[in-house]
């Protein structure tokens, strides 16, 4: 037999990256969802730092999905890397038990002193969005809305954010959607929605509002058309659809863009 060389060994394969598999939403999933959002935007509100800053976080995210018709989770060896909750109007939701543990969420944060200021300053943002969206007239001219787009800092690197955005594109299409919006505000790189073709049809400044406070963000709301021309991204529909590419990925939400 004969003698091996040990120090001339020299791997036949490069090490594969763990692939991302893009696949629908489950009730399962929400605890992650709500983590990440905690660890992405938990610092904003007055539970920062408090046990009512992940209920807080909670509320957020069940208030995009108490509406929502679809969602697509990514992840990558298991581990969260990415949501895109989207809602088309006329098509069923995707989570109708959603806004029932919405009520059981705020209630638990009215009965916490820094969750009860939390959830007023919330409920005040929800307020300030419908009316903005009243005075532009967005749910007129649009028949679908990104309600949130959260992508993990972990998954850096893996196309994430595109590939989600490319997905969500390409069901709008297929189901008709000719124009859609998203919400964001300042604390967030708005140009990514810029350069994806979105035009801003509403601004609100914080600067003409101190009554708000001095940590209120400026607010938009963003509207484009999908892309009609389809795309390679990975499916849900697929269940182990794989990402290969790597792209810019998206760090924000609601169309809330925290």
């Amino acid at each position: 037999m004969a003698a091996t060389d040990a120090t001339n060994r020299i791997p036949t394969t490069a090490t594969a990256r763990p692939a991302v598999i893009y696949r629908d939403m489950t009730r399962t999933d929400i605890d992650a969802v709500v983590r990440e959002f905690d660890d992405t935007w938990g610092n904003w509100s007055s539970a920062a730092g408090t046990p009512a800053s992940i209920e807080l976080s909670r509320h957020f995210v069940l208030h995009y999905l108490e509406p929502a018709t679809h969602a697509t989770i990514a992840e990558c060896d298991g581990r969260f890397m990415g949501v895109l909750i989207s809602r088309i109007a006329g098509m069923p939701v995707m989570f109708p038990e959603a806004g029932g543990a919405l009520a059981e969420t705020d209630q638990r944060l009215e009965t916490d002193p820094h969750g009860a200021d939390a959830l007023r300053e919330t409920r005040q943002w929800h307020d300030l969005e419908t009316e903005l969206e009243r005075e532009c007239h967005v749910n007129e001219m649009t028949q679908a809305e990104i309600e949130l787009f959260l992508v993990s800092g972990a998954a850096r690197g893996h196309g994430v954010g595109g590939s989600l955005w490319r997905d969500a594109m390409n069901r709008f299409t297929e189901l008709g959607v000719e124009r859609y919006y998203l919400h964001t505000d300042s604390s967030c790189d708005v140009s990514f929605y810029e350069h994806k073709g979105l035009d801003r049809l509403i601004a609100w400044h914080a600067a003409e509002h101190p009554q708000y406070g001095d940590d209120m963000d400026d607010i938009f709301i963003y509207a484009g058309a999908p892309s009609a021309r389809r795309t390679s991204v990975p499916q849900p529909s697929s269940k182990q659809a794989h990402e290969r590419e790597s792209q810019t990925s998206g760090r924000n939400a609601k169309g809330e863009t925290r």
